[in-house]
């Protein structure tokens, strides 16, 4: 039977006008639309703003410094410090964090990265996660147009801390600090802008994973307890009231990769190697499991599918981007041509950035065939 249907749709295709239909396994392909050009600078990241008219993202430059008076050194240091643009796709990109806004007391810069972005539910503010040599990680806080976005009356812009998520006011953000190191587990606090300091919630907890719930001002955690024993219990904290309660007992363990669904309804993290569990918020809503490799991978906007990347080989990070649809089963790489170490999805789910591999990487925008939206 199955034969005989995949013949006939084989044979209405035929008889279909030219770019007709597609075979089951078969997509179209998505269309390179834009390719940010970065001259000798690396991108290494990057964040879509929540209209999705707007990229932002991080480069890593190499930087060679003068000769410090009286130093033995007789060849000038190099260095590799990060800056972060944004862009339309249609006009020049703007800078909006410096190379040299860091700077120790002699007044020279030094290396650090762009690890991640954040923009605010408003568009208007972005969060820049950069990390030093020492390992020191802070978050700094800019406008769109990369003004300084002061705490309070501190006159500092950064935050202690990494992870962070704008709630919906685009005035709080909630934030992580390590617990346990090397950030194997982490403790979580909000930050008020207007009022310039961090609040400490949910002091008994310790988390492996957050993912943000910036609507409903919650986030979901992996709870843990700081000697790792028991099962990892998986649990909705309230962010304004400090509540925790238990979602589940996480019987079977938890991989990684815990994210929230665009609208807020549903949990998705990895239990086993090729092995997604999806869940509703309410305790007992039911499990499913799709068979999603363990890899990066993102919700495709609210469409329900997700765009995953299919990898190279069991255990490696780079790949093709690909695309699962719950309804069918179906998986089908969406970019052929490249392989890639990492994306991001547009809210809208129209478009998505990708990083290829390569000693030079290349940070493309393609937008999505119909089908994969």
């Amino acid at each position: 039977m199955r034969g005989e249907a995949r013949r006939a749709a084989s044979l209405l295709c035929s008889l279909a006008v030219a770019g007709g239909c597609l075979l089951e396994g078969q997509a179209p392909t998505a269309e390179l639309i834009a390719t940010l050009t970065t001259g000798e600078d690396l991108p290494v990241v990057a964040a879509w703003s929540p209209d999705s008219q707007r990229l932002a993202y991080g480069v890593e430059k190499e930087v060679v410094l003068r000769r410090r008076p009286l130093s033995a050194e007789e060849e000038a240091a190099r260095v590799y410090p990060g800056e972060v643009w944004v862009s339309n796709l249609q006009t020049k990109p703007k800078l909006i964090l410096r190379h040299d806004f860091l700077r120790n007391r002699e007044g020279y810069f030094f290396s650090f990265s762009v690890e991640r972005l954040a923009w605010s539910p408003d568009g208007a503010k972005i969060a820049v996660e950069v990390t030093d040599e020492r390992k020191n990680t802070a978050t700094f806080l800019l406008t769109a147009e990369g003004k300084r976005v002061e705490l309070g009356d501190t006159r500092q812009n950064f935050i202690p801390g990494y992870g962070a998520g704008w709630l919906e006011d685009s005035q709080s953000l909630g934030v992580l600090a390590e617990a346990v190191e090397p950030r194997l587990l982490h403790r979580v606090g909000v930050v008020r802008v207007a009022a310039g300091r961090m609040v400490s919630l949910f002091e008994a907890s310790t988390f492996a994973a957050v993912a943000w719930l910036p609507r409903a001002r919650k986030l979901v955690g992996i709870e843990r307890d700081p000697d790792f024993s028991g099962a990892p219990l998986l649990v909705v904290g309230d962010l304004e009231s400090g509540d925790l309660r238990t979602l589940a007992k996480l019987e079977e363990g938890y991989l990684g990769g815990l994210q929230t669904s665009p609208d807020e309804t549903r949990i998705s993290y990895f239990v086993g190697q090729e092995k997604l569990a999806v869940r509703g918020l309410a305790p007992e809503a039911p499990v499913e499991y799709w068979p999603i490799p363990f890899s990066r991978y993102a919700w495709a906007g609210t469409s329900g599918a997700l765009l995953y990347i299919e990898p190279e080989a069991l255990g490696q990070r780079t790949g093709w981007l690909a695309r699962y649809e719950p309804a069918t089963g179906n998986k089908q790489r969406v970019v052929t041509e490249e392989k890639i170490q990492d994306f991001w999805v547009a809210p809208d789910g129209e478009r998505v950035a990708v990083l290829t591999v390569g000693l030079k990487p290349i940070l493309g925008v393609y937008r999505l065939p119909a089908s994969a939206r």
